[in-house]
């Protein structure tokens, strides 16, 4: 399990993973933490030896280096008698399609999304039609969106960081000139869970 300050340096890792220890420490120390450099050291050897950090990676300005184009993409499959052969062979596919940043399957309206990166619309839509074609047999509907992407990155959060959140943009809201918050007569008031 991890604790606060494991999440802190997770987050402060996911952000940017080349920051060097002392770096990282100065940061905590501005939130009030205090940690050597050497006692950040041994929480991140753990947390790598722990397999919660598998790994590390750099974050690209998409656009930079020609893979501007960001499509997203939503399949309802359907069921052939050779569905479970066929769906192998789609996660194949995806797995190896090295314009394939993210793939998953869904419970809902659709069964698969996945994330694209492509270098143009031709390309986007060259491999759009080649997918459909190759396993049409399997699906029954296809959608595809490009995107504008505002926000790449994640970070991790427990349930009450959501709270706080859900709740500073209620005030952001409340504060509001008094014409806009007419407008949104409607808007609920969130309460922390019980």
């Amino acid at each position: 399990m991890i604790d606060e300050l494991d999440r802190k340096i997770l987050n402060l890792l996911i952000s940017n993973g080349r920051q060097s220890s002392r770096t990282i420490t100065k940061k905590l120390a501005d939130e009030g933490i205090k940690i050597s450099e050497r006692g950040l050291g041994k929480r991140i050897a753990r947390l790598e030896r722990e397999k919660i950090i598998i790994g590390y990676t750099a974050i690209v300005d998409m656009k930079k280096v020609n893979m501007a184009i960001p499509r997203l993409v939503t399949v309802k499959l359907s069921s052939p008698k050779n569905y479970v052969q066929r769906l192998e062979d789609m996660k194949e596919y995806l797995k190896d399609a090295p314009f394939c940043d993210f793939s998953a399957r869904s419970n809902g309206s659709f069964d698969w999304i996945e994330l694209k990166f492509f270098n143009s619309i031709e390309q986007a839509n060259m491999e759009a039609d080649l997918y459909r074609t190759w396993f049409g047999d399997i699906i029954e509907d296809y959608q595809s969106y490009d995107l504008d992407v505002y926000k790449f990155g994640w970070q991790l959060f427990e349930e009450k960081d959501f709270h706080m959140f859900i709740q500073q943009m209620q005030k952001k809201i409340e504060a509001k000139p008094l014409e806009l918050n007419k407008k949104k007569s409607n808007y609920f008031k969130y309460q922390l869970p019980a």
